[in-house]
């Protein structure tokens, strides 16, 4: 017990994790079951991702919360527009380090699938021809386009380029935030009201605090315990989170990995969950 009879404060469980807390080890038969859920999968990053963020889950049986990688400078390897419906396309973007995104914007005209096929091929035939990461393609575009330049341009402009100006990681929440199963954490005694309930869910379901302090954890060089309290991390009041990063083989995918669960989650096993699942990530992608 970490008090006699008391609830300890967000300090206390601090206090206990850092200095007083023995770690619990993953089972040999718990390791192989999760390497192989990744060995016999394949798939895309994406698909990794998601695997991983259900395997926190899994282990831990709290919330599993993965970061993607940052496209911040990252090269294209290929753009696609589809026409949704009127005025409606889904861009879809590809990175040469594997991140895909896809976005769904809106523009001023109707432009049929057949227009934006060959938008998509000009593009594509720049980018087999050069690097250009999405900061300098409006320059790339602007040397290699010759005709139809201004149409081009505009509808370039609204699916591409206006989407990254008023976006960021925290706004770009479905690319780059993997949620694993959350029904584990409503067997928790924390959340037996409906207050709780709700407060748990606009926490996971908003994203927006969950991507930032995931985002702190991304470039540390070990795990950060955020424990939530209204003097520290104030928006995860009553809940912790456990977070370390992942870096892959080159070093171009780095993000960070976290399980979500409330202040008396049992750290001594999700610590252990954490820093094997953030290795064995890191081995694979």
């Amino acid at each position: 017990h970490l008090s006699a009879g008391r609830v300890p404060t967000a300090k206390g469980y601090g206090f206990y994790v850092e200095g007083m807390m023995k770690a619990e080890k993953i089972s040999h038969k718990q390791k192989e079951i999760i390497k192989k859920r990744f060995s016999s999968a394949g798939g895309s990053l994406s698909d990794t991702l998601n695997r991983t963020s259900r395997s926190l889950s899994d282990l831990s049986h709290y919330a599993g919360v993965v970061l993607a990688p940052d496209t911040v400078g990252v090269y294209l390897l290929h753009i696609q527009f589809i026409k949704i419906k009127s005025n409606n396309i889904l861009v879809i973007i590809v990175f040469k380090n594997g991140v895909t995104e896809n976005r769904s914007i809106y523009i001023d005209k109707d432009v049929e699938q057949k227009e934006l096929k060959g938008y998509s091929d000009k593009l594509n035939c720049i980018l087999e021809k050069k690097n250009c990461s999405i900061d300098n393609l409006r320059d790339v575009i602007i040397d290699e386009i010759h005709d139809d330049r201004d149409n081009f341009y505009s509808i370039i402009n609204n699916a591409v380029f206006c989407s990254v100006d008023t976006d960021n990681t925290e706004s770009n929440y479905d690319n780059c935030l993997y949620v694993g199963p959350e029904g584990y954490l409503l067997e928790e005694p924390e959340f037996s009201d409906n207050e709780q309930i709700k407060f748990l869910i606009k926490t996971i379901s908003d994203k927006k605090t969950v991507i930032k302090l995931l985002g702190l954890t991304k470039n540390c060089k070990t795990k950060r315990i955020f424990i939530g309290s209204d003097e520290e991390w104030s928006e995860i009041t009553g809940l912790s989170l456990v977070s370390a990063p992942y870096v892959g083989k080159n070093n171009m995918l780095k993000g960070s990995i976290g399980i979500i669960g409330p202040l008396r989650m049992n750290y001594s096993l999700v610590i252990p969950v954490i820093d094997f699942m953030a290795e064995l990530l890191s081995e694979i992608i």
